[in-house]
This record gives C-alpha cells, structure tokens and sequence, in this order.
C-alpha cells in the first residue's frame, strides 16, 4: 500500500511539475509499474492541481504592484477579443502543446469566463491524458511485438 502511494505521488508531482506535465508522469508511471487506469487518473490530479493553483492564486499574486505591471505589458485589447470568440478552442488544442501553466496563466491575464476554462481545461487535460496514455500502451505493445519478432518468439 506504501509503495502504491509512493508510486502515485511521484506520478502526481510530476503531472504537476510545469517542465515535464504529463508527457513525463505518463511514462513514468507506467515504468514504475502502476497500472494504466492509475497512471492516467494520478497524471490528471498533479496536471489540473497546477490549474487550480493558478485559477485561485492568481488574484492574489497579481496584486503585488510588480507583478500587475508586468502581467499588464501582455494584456492586448485584440487578442482579449480573440479569447472571448475562440478561448474554448484555444484552450482545448494549446494546453497539449503548451501546457497547463502557460494556458492557465494567459487564460487569466485574458480574463476568460473561470467556469468554462475550469471545465475545459480539465477536458482537454483528461483526453490527452488518456491519449498520451493509449499511445504510449501502443508503443509498448508495439516493441514488445516487434522484439518477439526479430527474436523468433511465437505466442
């Protein structure tokens, strides 16, 4: 039981950490022999932690004097208006690419509806999630194939 936890938290922090998100706790997970449904549930509470923590801490942190004037310098009146029309599709086709900290971040200086970017990003972050997963299963299964193959091994 240790060691699940263990295993579950270290998949959880890497989902959370911004430099390796879920392309890293996906792998690892699966390494660390936890199962595929645990790896993608432990992957998407450390990746939509870190949304959470931005959705709630950013008024906060935006009130140091500092930090206002420099969120300020990337505030634009055109791309707010560009994120009123497209922000839902924005979020769910960039947060994969970017990342959960990078859309989360640009979503609040943007002032996107917290509702539907609360939804949306925890959508996108669960079917990729389970994506990356499937793919990498695949991968998996494929070289484990592939190896028997060239090795002769028959089932």
């Amino acid at each position: 039981m240790i060691e699940y936890i263990l295993k579950a938290f270290l998949v959880c922090f890497l989902g959370f950490f911004p430099a390796s998100e879920i392309y890293v706790a996906i792998p690892s997970g699966i390494a660390l022999g936890l199962d595929y449904c645990s790896t993608v549930v432990w992957s998407v509470a450390g990746s939509y932690t870190a949304v959470l923590l931005i959705h709630y801490g950013y008024e906060r942190f935006s009130q140091i004097p500092q930090v206002k004037t420099w969120l300020n310098r990337f505030s634009s009146e055109r791309f707010r208006n560009w994120i009123d029309i497209y922000g839902i599709g924005f979020v769910l086709l960039i947060t994969p690419l970017l990342g959960v900290w990078v859309v989360s971040v640009t979503m609040k200086v943007f002032k996107m509806d917290s509702g539907l970017f609360l939804v949306y990003s925890f959508i996108t972050v669960v079917i990729s999630t389970v994506g990356l997963t499937a793919l990498t299963y695949a991968g998996i299964d494929l070289a484990a194939n592939g190896y028997k193959m060239i090795i002769g091994v028959t089932d």
